[in-house]
């Protein structure tokens, strides 16, 4: 019983803990601030009117006070947009709030819903409940001050505007590329925009003009001015449901009138957005059928002419414009994607040129060059054979060709293997790289041909990424191959030195004493191809002469962040 006792304590603070979770503190201070001003203000407001002029069934000081809560209310606006935006829009309906209070809720409330679905929902109630009480509030203002019905109309548009329409539309902006069903933010604030144009700026028309005779109405004008704005917000489905949005149209023309009707916006978007042309044929028909009977019943049919053009507008114009609007959007769909396959054949292409050339250069490579290798390394074993103890610098001077061979053929499988390899699908080992730590075998085998080589490394030695260490060892064996092809027999020094934040590596030789006596060939891209790589991993390359006839190269590689 005791634990059931603690337990309930418990779950209130971890619900007190949720409720008031951490958030980035200028956005308290935003809230807070926003909610002190509305609670502040909005009272003021409502004390400029006189006595009678704004409805509400309470007294003044109780509606004061639920105003300022209303306005404090705001503090949760993030955390609960829907129930904050319900209550402070069913306090309207007892005369408390104001529009500064209204336009914050409902912004707060398209801005952080997560469901676009319960937004929209909750904006159309309350542009509904917000238009039903600025009607009676109107009511009772203009006999005092003695508005006119177009200057009741302009102040309906304005209030409905600030209170509801743009808040909600400055909090849409925040939403993804693609919100529901539409194809991206700009058809979904059109569509919007369709609904303000068509419902509300309608009602007031009622009011406001002569043109509708109330002898032609089936209904009365309150539920008529109600039903209106309802049949409008259907146009924010067109999209997702044509023909359903164009049969509601169809199915309210008699009800709505034909110049407040939605039909030629459901029309449109069925010839553009329908599934069939019998669809469209259908509906069309129905419509066409439907707007002839409302004319019939209503003693227009004397009017020809103006039967006819009310035909030609309201069906026959929107189906001809949708359906060239649909065949256009369709025409540029298809030669989208016509480039877009285009294009991918074209990279196919050019793939598949790549791995032909790749592939060509691998077996000049393993006919030419690997045969050549595999002729030297049977020669080498013919020497080492040949010359048995008798000459036992022959003889070694043939086991070591042989095995360098063998090396290099290893190589070049490896090198070959990466070069037929037809894309990320293939699963060839990756090719043993040598690394830095290789390079004292490297400098032995340099020196068994008879040149003095030094080789000092200083540091720390470490262990180096694969890149960067297998960079570092082609430049010393690039320094050594350079050496012995121009200034054979002269001194070399090889130099690795680790430092704090970066391994340096210096390859230099003397002047050659006079002209060398190997005949290599040489292509002068050795020295490109090692700065191309140090470049790469960051670090900074230099090569030329020295001032004694000798030359160095040498590089820099930082080890940050690796």
């Amino acid at each position: 019983m005791i634990s059931g006792e603690a337990s309930a304590p418990n779950g209130l603070r971890s619900r007190v803990r949720t409720l008031c979770r951490m958030r980035p503190w200028y956005t308290v201070v935003l809230d807070v601030v926003i909610a002190l001003g509305c609670a502040l203000l909005d009272p003021q407001i409502r004390e400029g009117f006189a006595p009678g002029e704004i409805y509400s069934p309470l007294s003044p000081s109780l509606s004061g006070w639920l105003t300022a809560a209303a306005g404090l209310l705001l503090l949760f606006r993030r955390r609960f947009p829907v129930a904050v935006a319900a209550v402070v829009t069913g306090g309207l309906l007892l005369g408390t709030g104001s529009v500064l209070t209204v336009s914050v809720a409902y912004y707060s409330l398209a801005r952080h819903t997560r469901q676009l679905r319960t937004a929209g929902i909750a904006a159309s109630l309350g542009l509904v409940t917000v238009l039903a009480i600025a009607v009676v509030h109107l009511q009772r203002l203009a006999p005092r001050h003695g508005m006119g019905a177009s200057y009741q109309g302009v102040m309906l548009i304005v209030v409905l505007l600030a209170a509801v329409i743009l808040p909600v539309l400055a909090g849409l902006r925040s939403l993804s590329r693609h919100p529901g069903w539409w194809e991206s933010r700009r058809a979904m604030l059109f569509d919007v925009f369709l609904v303000l144009l068509f419902p509300l700026a309608n009602p007031p028309a009622v009011f406001t003009s002569n043109a509708v005779n109330h002898d032609t109405l089936l209904l009365p004008v309150p539920v008529f001015a109600a039903l209106v704005p309802l049949a409008g917000l259907t146009l924010v489905l067109r999209r997702r449901y044509p023909a359903g949005v164009a049969l509601a149209a169809i199915a309210l023309l008699p009800l709505v009138l034909p110049a407040l009707s939605t039909l030629p916006v459901a029309l449109y978007t069925v010839a553009k957005y329908g599934r069939s042309r019998r669809q469209l044929l259908m509906i069309s028909g129905a419509a066409a059928a439907m707007l002839l009977g409302w004319a019939y019943s209503t003693n227009l049919r004397v009017v020809t002419p103006l039967v006819m053009v009310l035909l030609v507008s309201m069906v026959v114009v929107p189906v001809l414009l949708g359906m060239y609007r649909g065949a256009k959007q369709s025409l540029l769909v298809n030669l989208r994607e016509r480039a877009e396959r285009l294009e991918r054949e074209q990279h196919l292409k050019e793939a598949q040129a790549r791995m032909q050339e790749r592939a060509r250069i691998a077996r000049e490579m393993h006919d030419v060059v690997s045969h050549r290798v595999s002729l030297m390394v049977v020669h080498a074993g013919a020497l080492e054979a040949g010359a048995g103890g008798d000459n036992e610098v022959a003889r070694k001077t043939g086991a070591l060709i042989g095995q360098m061979g063998r090396q290099a053929l290893n190589e070049l499988r490896d090198v070959l293997n990466v070069l037929r390899m037809d894309g990320a699908d293939d699963q060839h080992p990756a090719p043993s790289l040598p690394t830095l730590d290789d390079v004292t075998t490297l400098v032995e085998e340099s020196r068994s041909t008879g040149t003095p080589i030094g080789l000092d490394i200083n540091g720390d030695p470490r262990t180096l990424p694969a890149d960067l260490s297998g960079a570092l060892y082609r430049l010393v064996q690039e320094g050594l191959t350079n050496a012995a092809k121009h200034a054979s027999g002269a001194p070399v020094r090889v130099e690795v030195r680790y430092l704090t934040d970066a391994v340096r590596v210096r390859v230099e030789n003397d002047a050659p004493h006079g002209p060398s006596g190997t005949e290599l060939p040489s292509g002068g891209r050795g020295l490109v191809g090692l700065g191309e790589r140090v470049t790469a991993l960051g670090g900074t390359f230099t090569s030329g002469g020295r001032p004694d006839g000798g030359f160095a190269i040498e590089a820099t590689v930082p080890l940050a962040g690796r």
